[in-house]
């Protein structure tokens, strides 16, 4: 799909639509970035059809206000917060073993949580806060959560990257330009995020080693959502605006993709695994870069090597049963 045939497609009424989730009573889901946007409306359509759903959320008071309307609108009391700061990986692991704690399955994983073109800075381990995020964060807390992941029948986990990534070219991702302020501006940061999030569902679809698992990542839309704020370039302006109320999605359209990835039968029944999808749940198709096995597991390698330096000197992915 082209870009223009799929900003044609986002700003036109989506043909698919919650309804067509089914009953979800006894799946156990996870939402990352669950306090606004994305992540609130699709915690709220999993509770809404069953799902026990918890919240992951850096602020309480936030993600509780939250968590309160979803029980409030959707009648369920299965719906519970975890705590955890992206930009503080202990934070991670620590709502993951939270949940592990529960000795409950996961069947659906939502990795949402993310930073669009915010200003540099580094994160609480010194990493670059939008790899930070994207990226590193959402590894540490899914491989963490993979005992829970192999106890569900046929888990699902849906990697949030963005149409975004197409603006990486065949060189690939700068690697050695992590922390470089000076040598990658926040746009390009962003967008190599992305595509880092698909070489992730790419090989974490080869490591696991759940054979069942559909692990998928979706473009949601260019959404109006709180991550356009460092945007003032265009959310200062009038014209700027204008093309933010009439081509931006809203994050009740912006979930579909994500929701139709995490929970229509569709997927199980076409077995769809290690597949990026489009406004709204079409089967796109990612970059040569995106897609080449050769960068994803460079990426997978700099991955372990950041964690090391970073993180954990001991962290790697045969710890964590890779």
């Amino acid at each position: 799909m082209t870009t223009g045939s799929l900003l044609t497609k986002i700003v036109c009424q989506p043909s698919w639509s919650v309804s067509r989730i089914p009953s979800l009573t006894g799946k156990v889901a996870i939402v990352t970035g669950a306090s606004a946007g994305l992540g609130k409306v699709t915690a709220l359509e999993l509770a809404r059809k069953g799902a026990h759903v918890f919240l992951v959320g850096r602020s309480e008071a936030k993600t509780q206000a939250v968590l309160d309307d979803i029980k409030r609108e959707t009648g369920s009391s299965k719906v519970e917060l975890l705590l955890a700061d992206f930009l503080d990986l202990p934070t991670v692991e620590a709502a993951a073993d939270k949940f592990l704690a529960r000795g409950l399955p996961l069947d659906i994983l939502v990795n949402n949580a993310g930073i669009m073109h915010a200003p540099f800075e580094l994160s609480k381990q010194g990493i670059e806060s939008k790899f930070a995020v994207n990226h590193f964060a959402t590894t540490v807390f899914t491989v963490r959560l993979l005992p829970a992941i192999k106890r569900a029948a046929v888990p699902r986990i849906v990697n949030l990257s963005s149409l975004t990534h197409e603006d990486v070219k065949k060189g690939g991702i700068n690697y050695a330009k992590l922390n470089n302020e000076a040598k990658l501006n926040r746009f390009m940061r962003y967008s190599e995020t992305k595509t880092v999030n698909i070489h992730f569902t790419r090989q974490l679809l080869e490591a696991t080693g759940v054979k069942n698992a559909l692990v998928n990542a979706v473009h949601p839309g260019v959404v109006k959502t709180e991550l356009i704020r460092h945007h003032k370039e265009i959310t200062g302006s009038a014209f700027g605006r204008m093309l933010i109320n009439n081509f931006f999605i809203d994050a009740k359209k912006g979930a579909l993709t994500q929701l139709f990835v995490a929970a229509d039968p569709e997927i199980e029944a076409k077995q769809y695994r290690g597949r990026y999808f489009v406004p709204f749940g079409v089967l796109g198709e990612p970059t040569a870069v995106a897609k080449n096995e050769a960068h994803a597991a460079k990426t997978w390698e700099w991955t372990q090597e950041i964690l090391q330096k970073h993180f954990r000197p001991d962290w790697s992915w045969a710890a964590a049963g890779l």
